[in-house]
């Protein structure tokens, strides 16, 4: 009588189809210690925990069949290193709907906030105590003569 957890070899079988099979065998234990620890795996428990949004996450819900046309489109843009993830915001024109949906969610933790406007607005038109060009010495239409014969002469760009 022999021991049931004993090797699993056939005392008929070529050493090296069994060398092959060695891997399927192994493979199929693997699953089903999966398939043993998912019927033991409390659902309840893992989905009280709020899923923090992170950079993977919304890769992954973009590249879904399901995500909106806007959110694959930035997406895309993320892709094309164009943007990221935490200015979808501030760069998303449309925003997509699942920002909302996220940030809104008690399921989800979203901590990404928007760009903050700028709190000094630039001053325009300049008043006429301020240089125009602080610290530039720069030439405008203001400082050339009235005169047409002091202006430069035009000369052909083939030359």
């Amino acid at each position: 009588m022999r021991p049931q957890w004993q090797s699993a070899s056939e005392p008929n079988l070529d050493p090296a189809v069994e060398a092959a099979a060695a891997p399927v065998r192994d493979a199929i234990g693997d699953l089903r210690t999966a398939r043993i620890q998912a019927e033991n795996m409390d659902v309840h428990a893992i989905l009280t925990e709020p899923t923090l949004v992170t950079e993977e996450f919304m890769s992954n819900l973009a590249s879904l069949p399901q995500a909106s046309p806007e959110l694959q489109a930035y997406g895309l843009r993320v892709g094309d290193g164009e943007c990221r993830w935490p200015e979808i915001e501030s760069a998303g024109r449309p925003v997509p709907p699942e920002v909302a949906d996220l940030k809104t969610s008690p399921s989800f933790i979203w901590r990404w906030d928007p760009e903050p406007p700028a709190t000094d607005p630039p001053s325009w038109p300049p008043t006429d105590d301020q240089p125009k060009h602080p610290g530039e010495k720069v030439a405008s239409p203001t400082d050339w003569p009235d005169d047409f014969d002091d202006y430069p002469h035009q000369k052909s760009w083939l030359i």
